[in-house]
């Protein structure tokens, strides 16, 4: 049955496809156009983008018509049964971006509309697709991976091409939200040539906090972490619409994602700072963070800390080294997505001896 389901999602993804070329004045092809994505509608381009036109069951037709009966296309989340046992397809008129599980298969679909309708809709759980495990994009750059491109993590389908488009050294994946799971962490690891992944998700609360959230996850599989910090309330596509040259600088610019989860962190700490037990409480806040920083520039780090919190460096190395040792089973693991498949591990060796 599976490989019925991963058939139709193919099938489903080319007639996506093929609606959208078929409708050159169609809003969906003037969208893309004005996001400055046109790029992806030209019929060479590796990207899969698609359409799925304004009808009651179009796909359905389409996919019973390719040998597929209703059990298999209701099971692949592409159509469902109205209560008057009408089958209808799950996503008519949007703009289809297909989501891939860790084998680049399309297993689902995320749907962007226009107007006042829900913005985006996603494929419902199945038993090939759940969000969090899938990524957007990824899949129309895996020479561009093989290259030696950056994976860039964003939160939006638009914001994945628009990343592409910046330069050749980053490949843009789309989470489809702000939290980042360890199997999409997995899936960009196991297709980049890279240890080096970078973390560019909206400027606002939730996209930075969201970037915050993943310094833990993705440090489990890469060994570099970058942060890109956008623009007040602007995500990737939006950059790449209005200045295109901007987001190239953004992205350029990226720094170490536990230097801004350091700040976020001690921010938090800041009114307690001018007593005791409120420095010692930001330096155990902050020394998992210190710990994910490469081996060379711990210890810089932390006489930096304990500049700022005003304790000995002694006490704040103590903290650090404590956080090293709990970060050790997890980094110690043989990791999936290591092209070489050797066990990955903390410098704990260099790091006493900087300290």
């Amino acid at each position: 049955m599976k490989d019925r389901l991963y058939d139709a999602h193919v099938a489903a993804v080319s007639f996506y496809r093929r609606q959208l070329h078929e409708r050159p004045g169609g809003w969906a092809t003037e969208h893309l156009r004005d996001r400055g994505l046109g790029t992806v509608l030209a019929p060479s381009s590796e990207w899969s983008v698609g359409y799925a036109p304004d009808g009651w069951s179009q796909l359905v037709g389409h996919l019973r018509r390719a040998g597929f009966d209703d059990l298999e296309i209701v099971a692949a989340g592409l159509a469902f049964v109205t209560s008057n046992g009408y089958m209808i397809d799950r996503f008519r008129d949007r703009i289809m971006f297909p989501a891939h599980d860790e084998e680049l298969r399309p297993v689902g679909f995320i749907g962007r509309a226009a107007g006042d309708r829900l913005r985006y809709l996603n494929t419902r759980n199945t038993e090939i697709y759940s969000k969090a495990h899938t990524l957007v994009g990824l899949d129309a750059q895996v020479e561009r991976l093989r290259a030696g491109a950056v994976p860039v993590f964003v939160e939006g389908t638009m914001d994945a091409p628009a990343v592409s488009l910046a330069g050749e050294e980053w490949a843009g994946a789309a989470c489809c939200g702000t939290a980042i799971t360890p199997e999409q962490a997995l899936i960009a690891r196991s297709h980049a040539r890279t240890s080096t992944v970078l973390v560019a998700l909206d400027g606002d609360l939730g996209g930075r906090v969201g970037a915050v959230r993943s310094l833990p996850v993705l440090s489990d599989v890469f060994d570099e972490v970058l942060f890109a910090r956008l623009p007040d309330k602007q995500d990737p596509a939006a950059l790449h619409t209005a200045d295109r040259d901007l987001l190239r600088h953004v992205l350029g610019s990226a720094r170490p994602l536990a230097d801004f989860a350091i700040e976020v962190e001690l921010a938090k700490w800041s009114n307690v700072l001018d007593h005791l037990s409120g420095q010692v409480n930001a330096v155990r806040a902050v020394a998992p963070l210190v710990a994910s920083l490469p081996a060379g520039r711990v210890a810089s780090e932390v006489a930096r800390l304990a500049r700022i919190v005003r304790l000995d460096e002694h006490v704040v190395s103590r903290e650090v080294l404590a956080a090293v040792g709990r970060r050790m089973p997890a980094r110690s693991r043989q990791r999936t997505g290591s092209p070489s498949g050797t066990e990955l591990e903390i410098d704990v060796p260099q790091i006493r001896r900087d300290l």
